[in-house]
């Protein structure tokens, strides 16, 4: 679930044109994930048009049952 999402846009995006995005997990804290990413043109991957940082929390299974109820437990 997301706790906070920050996006820095540095250049204008592109319509109708490939992008690439990417993320990688920059840390955690037992149920927190920290995450950093980006977006680029397909082209042109070395000019970063967005940037984000992202932290996000795992619920524990009980709360993740009563939030959404249509998730089965596996066998």
């Amino acid at each position: 679930m997301t706790v906070g999402l920050q996006l820095r846009y540095h250049r204008p995006v592109p319509l109708q044109t490939p992008l690439h995005l990417s993320a990688r997990i920059t840390g955690t804290d037992d149920r927190k994930i920290f995450l950093a990413g980006s977006i680029t043109t397909d082209h042109d991957r070395s000019a970063i048009l967005v940037s984000a940082d992202g932290t996000f929390v795992a619920p524990d299974a009980d709360r993740a049952r009563a939030l959404f109820p249509s998730l089965r437990e596996e066998t």
